[in-house]
């Protein structure tokens, strides 16, 4: 009875110090809210403030949702805060904060001359002629901008830009 007793006591302190340590590991998953630092800090800032413009990044995390592995706290210079949420290649899928549309969609901050000009010539690159129509801010996945050419004979085409300005994707001619 007695090497019975032991054994299922020792089985027992088993069992706790074995669960303890599952709990432990769990609790520094990534995944689970942990600060970011070194060079994924410095990764998941630039990829933020590439998308949001000029602005200082205040915080940032690993985030445990289906597709974002990090969030990102910036204070844009005009005193605005947004939220950046990034996949696990630091590749942006999603803002919010500063201004969002009904929807709660994030449209970013505002269109610079400057910027509106790199997207405009890059659009209108892709499609060979025209005129840059109406040039807005995206926040659906890649897509940072949104750029509409209105072509010579009238009909329309929607160019959606990365934030560096690199041509993700060209629709096809509509006319109005």
């Amino acid at each position: 009875m007695r090497k019975k007793t032991l054994w299922i006591a020792g089985a027992a302190a088993a069992a706790v110090a074995l669960g303890g340590a599952a709990v432990a590991a769990a609790s520094t998953t990534p995944g689970d809210d942990q600060p970011l630092s070194g060079t994924a800090l410095q990764q998941a800032g630039d990829a933020a403030i590439a998308r949001t413009g000029p602005g200082t990044v205040v915080g940032a995390e690993t985030e445990n949702e289906a597709n974002s592995s990090y969030e990102v706290d910036v204070r844009l210079d005009n005193g605005d805060s947004v939220e950046v949420s990034l996949n696990g290649s630091f590749e942006v899928v999603g803002v919010e904060g500063q201004g969002q549309d009904d929807d709660g969609a994030g449209s970013g901050p505002p269109l610079s001359a400057a910027d509106r000009d790199k997207a405009g010539q890059a659009a209108l690159a892709s499609v060979g002629q025209g005129r840059v129509g109406e040039v807005e801010r995206e926040n659906e996945g890649a897509t940072a901008f949104e750029v509409e050419i209105v072509r010579d004979d009238g009909s329309q085409v929607e160019v959606e830009l990365g934030a560096d300005f690199q041509v993700l994707n060209t629709g096809t001619p509509e006319s109005d």
